[in-house]
């Protein structure tokens, strides 16, 4: 494979840890954060290979019941390809994990396939960090359908290479226990909640659920990643474009009005709610609260403790019209030039096998990337599926370019920590945003 000559590293990757999907569904610290790996749940799948199977090295960041599901699947492959690809699965602490790529590659260690959040791939191609995966499919004869993914993957590119192929669709739900959503009169026969559209909705159902139930009705992360989360989606409800951040990197041009209108409910909804809590969904599962905004990430966890009384919906229509931000794990080609052509054609045929058999991802609380596992049988067994499919019908992909993914983040969610507790105005958080982005950013 052709790569280029890796260059000196010299940006520092200031991340969030934002994390998706992915960690320990019980652990308190890191249940409202998707992606991240238990850092105390380091293993290495290291089956009996035999003679003359192609190794790869694969650094995966699914711990807890994520990392159990990729466990079996990786599993399931090497059974498959036995004698010709074996795949050594390294689980990752989530800590530092972008650093470690990086010293990695420095120090001619890095492995041959690596998860990232799809957010942050564009900073890693500006740092050269990772290869375009559609040049190795050519160069190696491994055919990777781009047309059968979402419509996401066209955000993975640069310069019309494909860099990034994505695993998953994970967006926010509103998750709640049916029991008590009945015994507030608020379920239908089937003892589902139906919200309503509008932000005045919402929160007569939360005053409702107060009133009628001797616990808080609703609760909500106010860090982590779900508050960033929150304002995409309700930016885009309210009628804003994809993009953050201009073509450059260099400056914030989400426009005023709309992001006012959505800082305005995103208070709105952040006030109604118990804040400053450590694990939202164990409180669900405890029954010390009714309802709860979460991501996606968290279906299996707590439909296994909820069992009959846990119910899921889309994200409500705050805004003008239904929109819902989408985010994606995806694999990606660590800028590896110890890779031999054999190494990086058996790593995409791995790549290729676990998109096309992602309804067994789904597993793990996601929708699959790869449209065609949406439609079968064994995806559409799980129960609430569907519910997350309609959400996927919706979505608006999150666009943040590479400055944005490295640092804004960070930058954004620190003030729409001051306006959820009511410490700052929807004004002067945008205000706050932008000079910090602005300072950020160059």
């Amino acid at each position: 494979m052709k790569m280029k000559k890796f260059l000196a590293l010299t940006m520092t990757l200031g991340l969030v840890l934002m994390s998706a999907g992915c960690g320990n569904k019980g652990e308190a610290e890191k249940q409202d954060t998707p992606l991240a790996a238990d850092s105390t749940d380091k293993e290495e799948v290291k089956e009996d290979s035999t003679s003359g199977a192609v190794e790869i090295e694969y650094w995966s960041l699914f711990g807890g019941a994520d990392g159990e599901t990729m466990t079996k699947m990786v599993s399931k492959f090497n059974e498959e390809y036995a004698g010709k690809i074996k795949v050594n699965l390294v689980t990752q602490d989530w800590d530092n994990y972008y650093t470690k790529i990086k010293t990695a590659i420095l120090g001619g260690q890095a492995p041959d396939l690596c998860n990232s959040h799809d957010e942050y791939v564009n900073g890693l191609i500006k740092e050269n960090i990772i290869v375009p995966i559609d040049e190795a499919c050519e160069e190696t004869g491994v055919k990777i359908e781009f047309d059968n993914y979402i419509d996401k993957i066209n955000q993975l590119k640069s310069d019309d290479k494909y860099y990034a192929v994505p695993m998953d669709c994970l967006q926010l739900m509103v998750h709640y226990n049916k029991t008590m959503v009945t015994e507030a009169g608020l379920a239908d026969e089937n003892g589902l909640l139906n919200i309503g559209d509008g932000v005045d909705s919402f929160l007569e159902v939360v005053k409702t659920l107060d009133e009628k139930l001797d616990v808080p009705g609703f609760a909500v992360a106010t860090s982590g990643s779900i508050p960033m989360y929150l304002f995409n989606s309700l930016y885009y409800q309210f009628g804003g474009e994809g993009k953050f951040v201009s073509e450059d990197g260099k400056e914030w041009i989400a426009d005023e009005g709309t992001a006012l209108k959505a800082l305005e409910a995103y208070q709105e909804i952040n006030q109604s709610g118990l804040q400053n809590v450590e694990n939202i969904s164990d409180l669900l599962i405890q029954k010390k609260v009714a309802m709860v905004m979460e991501g996606a990430w968290q279906m299996n966890y707590l439909h296994q403790n909820l069992g009959d009384e846990y119910g899921v919906m889309s994200l409500p229509k705050f805004g003008d019209v239904y929109k819902t931000a989408i985010y994606s794990h995806t694999f990606v080609l660590p800028n590896n030039e110890q890779r031999s052509p054999e190494t990086t054609k058996a790593t995409l045929e791995f790549v290729k096998w676990f998109c096309e058999n992602s309804d067994q991802w789904a597993e793990a609380g996601s929708v699959p990337a790869y449209v065609p596992a949406q439609d079968t049988e064994l995806f559409n067994s799980y129960p609430m599926h569907p519910y997350f499919k309609e959400a996927v019908e919706y979505a608006t992909p999150f666009t943040g370019t590479a400055p944005f993914a490295l640092k804004g983040s960070a930058e954004i969610n620190e003030p729409l920590g001051k306006l959820a507790r009511a410490e700052v105005t929807p004004e002067q958080c945008f205000e706050e945003i932008t000079q910090r982005l602005t300072t950020s950013f160059n």
